[in-house]
């Protein structure tokens, strides 16, 4: 990891931060800027930065392709980089194996 990317993920981490602590404030944007001694255009570029981000983040493909099984009633097993293994993955069950995927990655 180069410093130009530990620095980068820093000041990302900060404005996540400076965020979430705006949106639990109930205050508007300029106030809690002025309150916390921020630049508010800085302010507005990191969220809508964060937010575009985000976006694309949600637009990602989840990795799942059609599977068509060669036997009917057949099942199969996913085994994930971390090691964990599914079994009885079968097409009425996706949508739980799709979920349960994305909650563990």
């Amino acid at each position: 990891m180069t410093t130009t990317t530990v620095v980068s993920d820093a000041r990302t981490q900060y404005w996540e931060e400076q965020i979430q602590s705006w949106k639990a404030s109930g205050q508007s944007q300029q106030a809690f800027c002025r309150a916390n001694d921020l630049n508010y255009a800085r302010f507005g570029y990191w969220l809508r930065k964060l937010r575009r981000m985000s976006a694309e983040a949600d637009r990602r493909p989840c990795g799942f392709v059609p599977v068509v099984s060669p036997l009917p009633g057949s099942s199969l097993s996913l085994v994930l980089p971390n090691g964990l293994e599914l079994h009885g993955i079968a097409a009425d069950n996706l949508p739980l194996v799709k979920q349960l995927v994305g909650y563990l990655s």
